[in-house]
């Protein structure tokens, strides 16, 4: 199978090592403005072609899949050309920077008759995936609550990430949707009947938050907070993290203080199966998860968190 990727930042490393790492897949051309990001991927794993004009990949009629590792802004764009243009389409998470876009996405997936997965990586964590299968098998019985967290203490990104017209968000549409849709993932996949959510901007000068906790109430009956931030003075453990609270007991799949030595919390493996699950999805003929529904729901959130944010800061009702 023949794939693309459009955008060649830190995140594109991972995805290309993903595809050299699958016996069917080879990755046969890169897309990016920036020449100098461009050829230093493209030599590093080989690339045969390259372009500047991420336009010639959708238009390539011997590439079948594309992998998007582009700023959340371009997302839908270059999301729908490829889809419409025959391609499956793998897009870096936030899928979208809101949930008109994301549909949007969805639509162009379902009329093209070829596959949009989201890459929510956490899925494919086996500490996670360890917990998901506890969690089904009943070890902590009804789930009543949990917390996630997504939170960087002590630094924060720069660049595009805290431009709102490329990020459409901040420290919630960055970090929070790990912590979202991880939680969602651990619980078996059901929808949100309500969220509430405090969001602000409390430790720097850009236009985006970075700083904010939600709480979702599920279709299941479980209640989730979500904590997420940037430069946060303190984190009680790992960057990324999710704590289950049933009636026969509690479990944290990271119960670190601190970074265990050695220990990789974004292991290349997961992008790996990632890219296999999105591979071998388009070689069976079926749905890969995390597809568009599963991104779509997860921005349903991050809106209704933003509306809510914006309401009590208002003194509104945050509902």
């Amino acid at each position: 199978m023949k794939l693309a990727m459009i955008g060649t930042g830190d995140i594109a490393g991972y995805h290309a090592q993903g595809i050299r790492d699958h016996e069917h897949a080879s990755l046969v051309a890169l897309a990016n403005w920036r020449e100098d990001s461009l050829g230093r991927l493209a030599a590093r794993f080989a690339v045969p072609s390259t372009t500047t004009r991420w336009q010639d990949i959708a238009e390539d009629p011997d590439i079948d899949a594309v992998v998007l590792a582009t700023p959340n802004a371009l997302h839908a764009e270059q999301a729908v050309a490829c889809l419409r243009a025959g391609k499956h389409v793998l897009v870096e998470k936030p899928m979208a920077t809101s949930t008109n876009e994301a549909e949007e996405m969805v639509a162009a997936a379902r009329s093209s008759d070829r596959w949009l997965m989201v890459a929510h990586c956490f899925r494919f964590h086996p500490d996670v995936q360890r917990m998901r299968a506890r969690i089904a098998g009943g070890e902590f019985g009804t789930i009543v609550r949990t917390r996630s967290y997504g939170v960087h203490a002590g630094s924060g990104p720069s660049g595009w990430f805290t431009d709102r017209r490329l990020a459409g968000g901040g420290a919630l549409i960055d970090m929070g949707v790990h912590a979202i849709d991880t939680t969602r993932y651990l619980l078996g996949g059901p929808l949100p009947t309500r969220v509430c959510a405090v969001v602000g901007t409390r430790y720097g000068s850009y236009d985006v938050d970075d700083d904010g906790v939600i709480l979702i109430t599920w279709s299941n009956g479980t209640s989730s907070v979500v904590d997420f931030g940037w430069w946060q003075p303190h984190l009680g453990g790992l960057l990324g993290d999710n704590e289950i609270y049933g009636t026969k007991g509690y479990a944290r799949i990271w119960p670190f203080t601190e970074t265990p030595t050695g220990y990789d919390h974004w292991p290349q493996s997961m992008y790996s199966a990632q890219i296999a699950e999105f591979v071998n999805s388009i070689e069976a003929g079926r749905r890969p998860s995390p597809g568009g529904e599963d991104g779509l729901i997860v921005m349903q959130i991050v809106e209704a968190a933003y509306r809510s944010g914006v309401a009590a800061a208002a003194g509104g009702d945050p509902k």
